[in-house]
């Protein structure tokens, strides 16, 4: 095997990258997996999290924000010069079992009652993030006609929510796949302009399933695990090697894309 040749195919040796949500449980491993690889690793989240110490420096910023986001960036770029990775991970997914919280409840509620406030809060991190971000990054792409930008989206962009798996009265907000959806289409809109002004950025998506961050009810992750084909949810760092691959040498042929690792979830 040659070592060399592969280790720099997968090497993001100099690089920097922005991971938006961070500070979150998945936005963790998406920020441990690009340092492991050599990138420098910079988390946009209204949060900081002890477990990125040493493994990113944490911004924190509110990517609703328009002007924040590009006052951000502008200065990131002023200090470090570039910016080759943009990860639009942040958004509104309220836990289940032991991990929820009263927060959440209203993200829970019957679609009839869906509370408007809601509705703007989860489109404003999930959608109008995800514009706010790659427009600022994308002015500093496109000149150096150079970059990765993912989106993270979700089975639930391919697939309606199952509610049965959740206790009565417990239905999946009615924002999360719509916005999930959105985000596929909003990386292969954006693919198709870079084609025009900057063809070697590259932007896609990936639709994730369920993680098993150690701590779900043993009834839940049983009926997690009979949703896919592997009979299991995910381990939290098991998306690592999607999100090396795609922002890596390997994936250089591969935009607009929609990369699905689920178990086999939405093939049934």
């Amino acid at each position: 095997m040659n070592a060399e040749k592969i280790l720099d195919l997968f090497s993001l040796e100099g690089q920097l990258a922005i991971v938006t949500g961070g500070a979150g449980r998945l936005g963790v491993q998406h920020c441990k997996i690009l340092h492991d690889a050599g990138a420098r690793v910079i988390s946009f989240d209204v949060a900081r999290n002890g477990e990125l110490d040493g493994i990113a420096e944490q911004v924190v910023v509110d990517i609703t924000s328009h002007n924040a986001v590009t006052r951000t960036v502008d200065t990131l770029v002023s200090v470090c010069g570039r910016i080759d990775i943009l990860i639009n991970n942040a958004a509104f997914n309220p836990r289940v079992g032991k991990d929820a919280d009263a927060t959440s409840d209203e993200h829970w509620s019957p679609y009839e009652i869906y509370p408007e406030s809601t509705w703007r809060k989860e489109f404003a991190v999930g959608l109008d993030g995800t514009q706010w971000c790659t427009q600022a990054v994308a002015k500093y792409m496109i000149p150096q006609n150079r970059g990765c930008i993912i989106n993270i989206a979700s089975t639930s962009a391919i697939t309606a929510p199952d509610h049965r798996k959740y206790k009565p009265g417990k239905f999946k907000s009615v924002a999360y796949p719509i916005i999930k959806a959105a985000l596929v289409m909003h990386a292969k809109d954006w693919a198709s302009y870079f084609s025009r002004v900057a063809p070697c950025i590259r932007i896609n998506s990936v639709c994730f399933g369920a993680v098993n961050f150690g701590s779900m009810d043993p009834e839940f992750l049983a009926k997690l695990g009979e949703r896919n084909m592997l009979g299991r949810p995910a381990r939290p760092d098991e998306y690592q090697g999607v999100i090396l691959f795609l922002c890596s040498k390997a994936a250089e042929f591969i935009t607009a894309s929609t990369l699905v690792a689920d178990g086999g979830q939405t093939a049934w």
